[in-house]
């Protein structure tokens, strides 16, 4: 009898160990499964900020090259404007300018 109850007891352990680690192996997967499905949507959430910060850089990168060649536009202007404002005028040959008539002088009074 002792006999007995010791096999039973022994196979009641063994079973419960073997059911315990079932039950171990259940619980990691479901939870490994889980975590692999919050790290895919944060990896989605990143992907597509990273995507929206691209478009940016991308806009910021096309305004930056328009400005860049305004800027040099520009640039070549003011290079033709300061190269033909340097030059002196050639004079016309006739030294001095108008001479006016002198004018009369109105703050003198009249004496009646």
């Amino acid at each position: 009898m002792k006999r007995f109850a010791f096999v039973a007891a022994a196979l009641l352990l063994v079973a419960g160990t073997k059911l315990h680690a079932q039950g171990a192996t259940k619980d990691t997967t479901k939870k490994a499964a889980a975590t692999a499905k919050s790290a895919a949507k944060s990896a989605e959430k990143s992907a597509a900020t990273a995507q929206g910060a691209a478009k940016t850089a991308e806009k910021a990168a096309s305004t930056a090259s328009g400005a860049a060649k305004s800027a040099e536009k520009s640039a070549a202007k003011a290079s033709d404007a300061a190269a033909s404002t340097t030059t002196p005028k050639k004079s016309s040959g006739k030294k001095g300018g108008k001479k006016g008539t002198a004018k009369k002088d109105t703050t003198s009074t009249k004496k009646p």
